[in-house]
């Protein structure tokens, strides 16, 4: 779970010095980790709503279990 959160860490940090180098072929060689870094984030981003929606579907079926299941069936007399 912590791999995409790593990987984004290290790119950025290697985008952020190549902004600082004051040279225009560095300058045009950032372009690729900074697009990287776009997509990684907006992979990160897909990964973390999918993790919501199964939590959240999660809940629901357990909650529905626990209140519909669980009830004692009484015999009518």
């Amino acid at each position: 779970m912590m791999a995409g959160h790593s990987l984004a860490k290290i790119l950025s940090g290697f985008v952020w010095t190549m902004l600082f180098l004051n040279n225009i072929f560095y300058f045009i060689g950032d372009l690729g980790p900074l697009f990287i870094v776009l997509a990684l984030t907006g992979l990160e981003l897909g990964v973390a709503i999918s993790q919501a929606h199964v939590s959240t579907i999660s809940i629901c079926i357990y909650l529905n279990d626990a209140t519909n299941l669980h009830q004692i069936a009484l015999p009518y007399y």
